[in-house]
Order: C-alpha cells, then sequence, then structure tokens
C-alpha cells in the first residue's frame, strides 16, 4: 500500500515510510544524546578508581561511591596520564 510522502510530493510504500520515521528518530535522539555528554563533566576517584559524570554546573568534592575526597576531573590524555602513573604507588 503506497501512502504520501511527508513532504507531500512523492508516493512511498507503507514500510519505507515507516523505516525513514523510525531513522529520523534515531538522528534526533543522537543529538540529544550529543548535547547531554556537552554538558556533563567526567570524574575520576582515586581511592575506589569509580568513573562517573555530573553536570558542570555542579561542584563535587566527594565520590558518590565511597565518600572519598580524592575526586579529579578527568581532562587532556597527558593529565591522566600523569596522574595514572603517581597513583602507580598507591
Amino acid at each position: 500500500m503506497m501512502r504520501m510522502d511527508p513532504n507531500g510530493k512523492n508516493l512511498v510504500c507503507r514500510s519505507c515510510l515507516e523505516r525513514k520515521t523510525v531513522q529520523k528518530e534515531q538522528t534526533k535522539a543522537d543529538a540529544t544524546s550529543q548535547k547531554q555528554e556537552a554538558v556533563m563533566k567526567e570524574y575520576f576517584c582515586k581511592s575506589c578508581k569509580y568513573n562517573f559524570s555530573r553536570a558542570k554546573h555542579l561542584t563535587i568534592t566527594t565520590c558518590p561511591y565511597c565518600g572519598s575526597g580524592s575526586i579529579m576531573t578527568k581532562g587532556s590524555t597527558s593529565r591522566i596520564i600523569a596522574d595514572a602513573s603517581k597513583m602507580k604507588g598507591d
């Protein structure tokens, strides 16, 4: 069975039309998740090695998992590598 395309100019089979709708919804969901990731800040606990992320506007001082105050913000790769090498002896 044929249906009109959302633009109203072409005829499209029903299954193709449904697939296009699903693809558009997935694209919108991907864009939304990318926006949410952009407003999140990643953290790492040096004590328990717990990785977590919170909204950028929140100030995090303790680990939500172990309660330790040794939280570090994940930043550049070089900083993470430097901190990991310092923790090697811990």
